[in-house]
Order: C-alpha cells, then structure tokens, then sequence
C-alpha cells in the first residue's frame, strides 16, 4: 500500500484501527487482472467486503454473487435484462473486469476507493477532515442511495428511526444460521427480488455497500454516506449502529495529510 507523502496516523483518532477495518477497493480492466488473488464465490458483495475486511484478498468477477440479483447489474458484473434491472442506477458499465477487495494494510499498489464502516461520529470527523464539499450531492433526498440529507454541522445527525429500527430487528435475526439460509434461497428468485426492491427502494437503503458506498465515490469522486441494506445487514452481518461510507483515495489521504499538519 503507498501512503501519501509525511504519512501519519491521528493523534486522537485513527481510522486504519477501526472495526472493521477499512477496506481497498479497485476495478480490474479484465478477470484475469491479479490473477494471484483468490475469487470470491459467495451470496453477495457485501457479504465479499465482510471477508476483505477480516484480512481476506479477493476478486469479486462475473459469476462471483451466487444469490445478490442486485450487484452483479450494479456493478457492471452483469448485463441488464429486464424492467428491474434496467433500473438499478447508478451503476458501472458492463463489462467490467471485476473488482479487488483487500485490507488497506495489504493493497495490492493502490485502491480507488476505500470502504469504511463506522458509527456516524467517526465519520463526521472524516468529513471535517476533507472539507463537506466533497460529499455527494445527487442523491435528490433519497434515504435508498444516501444519508447525507442527514448530515449536519453539529452535532451529526445520521439517523433515521425506521430503517435504524428494521435494520436492528435484521442483525438480530442474521445470527441465525437458518434465517441466513431462508434468505438465501429467497433472494435466488428474481420475482421476489425485484417486488422487494419496489418495497425497500421507498422507505429503507437500498444497495448500501455495492451502489452507494462503491459505485457513487468511484463515478463521482465524492464521498457517499449510507445506510446499511437489509443485505448489508443479513449478509454482510454489518453493525446497525454503523454506516456505510465509500471515499475516493485521494480524499482518503487527505485525512493522513490534515492529522500530519496538526490541524485540529
């Protein structure tokens, strides 16, 4: 991993020891990219950014989501076929290479993104490290695609009671290996995924890690703040109290760079 110039950790704060820890995220120009990386096999990207971030390397490629119907379309790792898919925006261009995940500590050369799952407070004092000029401005109020509506001076306010109360009732349930596993051969239908995403796309987040958290920071080059999905949740096994977030590297850096001036 190559940090910027004068690189030093927060004196008060350090995000690099964060649970979980952050995680790299880089688009590949073709699947064969890092060949020497093992491929994801698995339910979900965000189930993919959980293993990264207990120290796993992975590829996440064409056939790498086994169950998601939404990542695969989101992440330009599948063509858009129908009514429900065609629908699923922002997204990459398809074909996309794939994507490399790994521990910030154990980059391969550098991310373009980097994951960071944390409760709204640190990541406030990320964003008053980079300035809230960088934060995404396009999501029209929507709470599916962002919680920066949320967002405000001081103190923090990312917070919604419904989804913060749903996605609390969800991480309760995710610790059940046979809701896991219900879920698991729900969400293989395409019918029940596409009437879900009707529901979840009005009232909840919706493809937090995947859309809002990779595919925004790397289209725009802002930082996006979300809430988790009910996949974030029941398979990524995230923390309700904890948000989502997607910053750009060079944003990223910026947090080493204003800690090593000693700003406060």
């Amino acid at each position: 991993m190559t940090h910027p110039a004068n690189y030093a950790p927060p004196s008060d704060w350090d995000v690099m020891s964060l649970t979980p820890p952050p995680v790299g995220v880089r688009l590949l120009h073709s699947p064969g990219e890092a060949g020497d990386v093992p491929i994801y096999q698995g339910i979900s990207y965000c189930d993919a950014v959980r293993c990264a971030g207990q120290g796993q390397a992975l590829r996440v490629l064409p056939g790498s989501i086994l169950v998601c119907h939404w990542a695969p379309v989101t992440l330009g790792l599948k063509e858009a076929e129908n009514r429900f898919e065609h629908g699923l925006a922002p997204r990459l261009d398809f074909p996309s290479g794939g994507l490399l995940l790994a521990p910030l500590d154990d980059f391969p050369r550098e991310p373009e993104v980097v994951l960071v799952r944390a409760r709204p407070e640190v990541l406030q004092q990320m964003i008053q490290a980079v300035g809230q000029e960088w934060l995404w401005d396009g999501h029209r109020d929507r709470l599916a695609r962002s919680a920066v509506p949320l967002l405000a001076d001081e103190p923090p306010r990312l917070y919604h009671p419904v989804i913060d109360g749903v996605n609390k009732v969800l991480a309760v349930l995710a610790r059940s290996a046979h809701w896991r596993a219900f879920t698991h051969r729900l969400f293989r239908s395409h019918l029940v995924t596409a009437s879900f995403d009707t529901i979840i796309s009005h009232g909840l987040a919706d493809m937090s890690m995947c859309r809002n958290s990779t595919v925004i920071p790397l289209q725009t080059g802002r930082v996006n703040i979300s809430f988790f999905c009910t996949g974030g949740i029941t398979w990524g096994r995230n923390d309700p109290d904890h948000r989502t977030s997607g910053w750009p590297w060079p944003l990223f850096c910026r947090i080493y760079e204003r800690a090593n001036r000693g700003t406060p």
